[in-house]
């Protein structure tokens, strides 16, 4: 059962002590106005759970991933995570087959590239359960 909550027309997060995890979902395409905000209450959020670095984030619906976001992500949420966290950060994302591809294109790898400098790690799944086994992983191993 979470222990905190957070919810909008397009997002809710959560934080479930059984795992130890942060579990975010996006109900559908969300402005990068938008977005900020939703990780900085993902953010807010891991704080206030032990500094918690393993974030399982279903974003299936989602299916969009601007080139702003993307420098967002590795300019500016990766150092400021990082120092807020002080550890690295694994996202584990669950994304349509076309986010998937999206993401694995140029812009997608070099915000992935960006955000690694930063110990800010996020792999791409398919399968909820893939990312969970992954996530699951990186917990037994960090």
């Amino acid at each position: 059962m979470p222990t905190s909550y957070i919810a909008d027309f397009a997002f809710t997060a959560s934080y479930d002590p059984a795992t130890q995890q942060v579990h975010a979902r996006w109900r559908g395409i969300v402005p990068d106005a938008d977005l900020y905000a939703h990780y900085a209450e993902l953010m807010a959020l891991a704080e206030a759970h032990g500094n918690c670095c393993y974030w399982l984030l279903d974003a299936q619906a989602r299916t969009n991933s601007s080139p702003t976001f993307g420098r967002w992500m590795g300019n500016d949420f990766a150092p400021l995570a990082h120092a807020a966290l002080g550890q690295p950060l694994f996202l584990a994302y669950v994304v349509s087959p076309a986010h998937r591809a999206a993401v694995s294109g140029p812009a997608g790898q070099a915000m992935q590239h960006s955000c690694a400098a930063h110990s800010v790690y996020s792999f791409y799944f398919e399968e909820m359960a893939l990312a969970q086994e992954w996530l699951a992983h990186q917990q037994a191993h960090h």
